[in-house]
């Protein structure tokens, strides 16, 4: 604790030539240049070293949340086609059979007393196409067979074939020059469709940085367990130091016990070092969705955090943000629905209108092979033209439901104004972070050294005998402070870094991950 009072003096004394600092180039120290090792007692050879790509891969590959996110959006594409099913062509065929023995109804029919008999089969084949227009094309071919004995029968067997065209187009509902009313249903599943795909990346995004700030709590872990393990060797050394000090009489036997308990409480705190490894491991896997059997395997980080400073201003920033942020491209798509929804609901208070044209052909005989001939000759034919109107002059549902569409349509325009505002003010805060974790990373580099050089200067004053081992143990702890405020530091500054490019919608793209659906 009593290293953040050392901390914020340094940030004030030094917060002059900190600007100067950040632009040499940051050399870390020695235990931050390299893989962070591992704890003795822990296997090295069967430990897993893992890079941060390797990391992401992993984490998009495997964790539940993207894995449903995935399928979601497999589903929001699958409905496309549903809603394309409205303009495929149309099949429908249907056979009727029927018999009958009745006496007849009229004398042109046949005399009194007698029973006819009659049948009657019936086959059709209907092909109906809708077009993008909104234009529905029908084609029907029907057959019928009869065979009857009355009086007025064309012929004992005839056989009468129908060839029929028809063609129906919407003039004011259910109609748009641009397409967009017609189609209206396969639009609104490309826009679930899209906003889906925006949703996959919102998910993806957050489980990068999850995965990001795990990896380097690892890291960091571990490199503090290794800081522990040189703060427990300094304090051996100086145990060792003092008891031949005590030895050759410089120092009185009651010395021993300062540097035994500073001893004491580096052991305690490698402990609680070992114990935070343990618990950064089991948040990574966590994330990273491992298997139950490798929950026991050591994870092994390779790559090191790299303090970078970002030249990146504010506006330019938003700007990043305002084009490639996927929260954003996602309000607009809701925006387009909401339009694309109030443009159908002012279009259904219209009338209906519909202009059709019907054309018909038609064959006969007592033979099925000249009755269906006569089609191709057209002798037998017919058309008609006609108009339908249908309409709710009150328009109360109409007006209503146009009504709720225009709320909603605001609505959504004022959260897209609340979602810029968002994340303008978390740009803001990223950016000021990053620039407060560098400032943090020169002050903490410049608490390092001066406590590097205070305990070399009381090491040389105890060997003269001019200081104590409780100073000693005070500097020790000191620089086990700064070096743990440097780490600490370092660490936060990527971290910042990530959610930076998080804020502005680059950390995918800058992390190179794919958001294809498998």
């Amino acid at each position: 604790m009593r290293a953040f009072p050392y901390v914020l003096v340094l940030c004030s004394v030094f917060s002059g030539p900190i600007a100067a600092a950040q632009e040499a180039a940051y050399v870390p120290p020695d235990f931050l240049s390299s893989t962070p090792p591992l704890p003795a007692d822990i296997d090295q050879a069967g430990a897993w070293r893992l890079d941060l790509a390797e990391t992401l891969r992993i984490a998009v590959r495997q964790n539940l949340g993207v894995s449903l996110e995935r399928q979601t959006l497999k589903v929001s594409t699958l409905s496309i086609t549903v809603a394309r099913g409205l303009f495929e062509p149309t099949l429908e065929l249907s056979y009727a059979h029927g018999s009958s023995r009745t006496p007849p109804s009229t004398s042109q029919e046949g005399m009194a007393g007698e029973i006819f008999e009659a049948t009657d089969d019936r086959w059709q084949l209907s092909l109906g196409q809708r077009l993008a227009t909104g234009m529905q094309l029908s084609v029907d071919f029907g057959t019928t067979r009869s065979s009857s004995t009355l009086g007025t029968a064309v012929a004992p067997l005839n056989y009468r074939t129908t060839l029929s065209l028809g063609v129906t187009q919407p003039l004011l509902r259910g109609f748009s020059t641009d397409l967009d009313l017609p189609r209206y249903t396969v639009l609104q599943a490309r826009l679930g469709s899209e906003r889906e795909k925006q949703q996959l990346a919102i998910v993806v995004a957050d489980l990068v940085e999850r995965a990001e700030a795990a990896y380097w709590d690892v890291v960091r872990a571990l490199y503090r367990y290794s800081l522990g393990r040189l703060s427990l060797e300094r304090a051996e050394a100086q145990l060792t130091l003092a008891r031949r000090q005590i030895e050759s009489g410089v120092l009185p036997p009651s010395d021993v016990i300062s540097a035994e308990s500073t001893l004491a409480q580096r052991r305690l705190q490698l402990v609680q070092a070992e114990e935070a490894i343990g618990a950064a491991w089991d948040s990574l896997r966590g994330i990273l969705h491992l298997p139950r059997d490798q929950w026991s395997r050591a994870i092994l980080p390779i790559d090191t955090p790299k303090f970078v400073p970002s030249a990146v201003g504010l506006d330019d920033a938003m700007k990043l943000a305002t084009a490639n942020r996927p929260e954003l491209a996602q309000i607009d798509l809701d925006v387009r629905q909401a339009t694309l929804a109030l443009r159908k609901a002012e279009n259904d208070k219209l009338p209906q209108i519909d202009l059709g044209l019907v054309g018909t052909i038609v064959g006969q005989d007592d033979r099925y092979a000249p009755a269906l001939g006569q089609l191709g000759e057209v002798e037998a034919r017919g058309w008609s033209v006609f108009l339908n109107l249908t309409w709710t002059p009150l328009r109360r549902a109409t007006g209503a439901a146009a009504e709720i569409s225009q709320t909603q349509l605001d609505m959504t325009t004022t959260r897209r104004e609340q979602l810029v505002q968002t994340i303008w003010l978390a740009v803001r805060q990223a950016q000021r972070d990053l620039q407060s974790a560098a400032r943090q990373v020169a002050a903490a580099a410049k608490f390092r050294e001066l406590a590097e050089k205070s305990l070399d200067v009381e090491q040389r004053k105890f060997l003269n005998g001019t200081s104590s081992n409780f100073l000693i143990a005070q500097r020790q702890e000191e620089l086990a402070a700064a070096q743990f405020s440097e780490l600490d530091a370092v660490v936060a500054h990527t971290k910042a870094s990530t959610a930076l490019a998080r804020a502005t919608g680059r950390l995918l793209d800058e992390r190179h991950i794919d958001l294809a659906v498998k």
